[in-house]
């Protein structure tokens, strides 16, 4: 009689569990964090551990998908699932249905995380976490509920570029005998792409031959360039020069460069053709 009852309580206790499990949803990712210009995405894939049919819902338990450090925070409004048909808009703390009358247990469905006209997202690892649930489509029951964390790995890109203008400086028979400074004819737009903390650098390893000193400056910066070289450098074989620094993101950022030659000791410049490489280099900065 008393192994009856023992049996009877573990085969109850069986049946709980069971019930419980039933309806939980699994997600997971399929593949990295795709960027494009004004859209992220990120594949996903939603499954179940049995062949029930659900109509299944999400609610964000964050306001906004946050990077790990805090500092930046993209709003919900630009957050959406896709499930191969539309995107659904999540609002904080409240049920968005992805799926109805979805058959699980079988192939996996897909849904694409999406970040839509955002614009440049700062590289880092950006989080989100949701509740998942499950309910029976003819009884409204929940049949289970199931936390996911919703996570983008932003990779660091950085780019910049003249768009084909050359600086070049010309010297004029006006200009021959000239002591004092002869600057570039125009002053070309130096074009800076980046979504982390950045650093243009001028490194003069390969200038070559000069006809006399020349110098560098920037005359000009879109607002979001927050330190520019505004007074005249010197350019010597081998120095490193910082040109301009910023934040992310950077789109399309420029700053304007003015290259000017003097004669060397107060000599008059020798006469000849010189080309001379700038080798404009861009990084992370780490500094700040």
């Amino acid at each position: 009689m008393k192994k009856a009852f023992i049996t009877t309580i573990i085969l109850f206790t069986s049946l709980v569990c069971l019930k419980a499990d039933a309806g939980l949803v699994i997600m997971d990712y399929n593949g990295e964090t795709i960027v494009r210009p004004n859209l992220v995405e990120r594949n996903l894939l939603i499954n179940s551990n049995d062949g029930g049919e659900y109509d299944i819902a999400v609610k964000p338990l964050d306001d906004a998908l946050v990077r790990t450090d805090g500092e930046v925070r993209i709003p919900l409004q630009y957050v959406y699932l896709n499930n191969n048909r539309e995107d659904i808009f999540m609002r904080y703390n409240e049920y968005s249905t992805i799926f109805r009358r979805a058959i699980m247990g079988g192939i996996a469905k897909n849904v694409v995380l999406k970040v839509r006209d955002y614009g440049m997202i700062p590289a880092g690892v950006y989080n989100l976490n949701i509740e998942i649930q499950t309910v029976d489509p003819d009884t409204s029951t929940v049949n289970g509920t199931s936390t996911f964390n919703l996570q983008l790995i932003i990779p660091k890109t950085q780019d910049i570029s003249f768009h084909g203008e050359t600086a070049q400086i010309s010297v004029g028979t006006e200009d021959a005998f000239s002591k004092g400074k002869i600057k570039t004819d125009t002053n070309p737009m130096l074009y800076i792409n980046s979504n982390s903390d950045w650093i243009v650098t001028l490194d003069t390893t390969d200038f070559g031959e000069t006809a006399g000193n020349y110098y560098i400056r920037t005359v000009a910066a879109s607002s979001n360039v927050q330190q520019r070289l505004q007074e005249r450098v010197l350019i010597e074989p081998g120095k490193e020069i910082i040109i301009a620094r910023g934040k992310a993101p950077a789109n399309n950022e420029y700053v304007s460069i003015e290259c000017s030659v003097e004669g060397k000791g107060g000599k008059v410049l020798k006469a000849g053709s010189y080309v001379n490489n700038l080798d404009f280099v861009i990084t992370e900065d780490r500094g700040r």
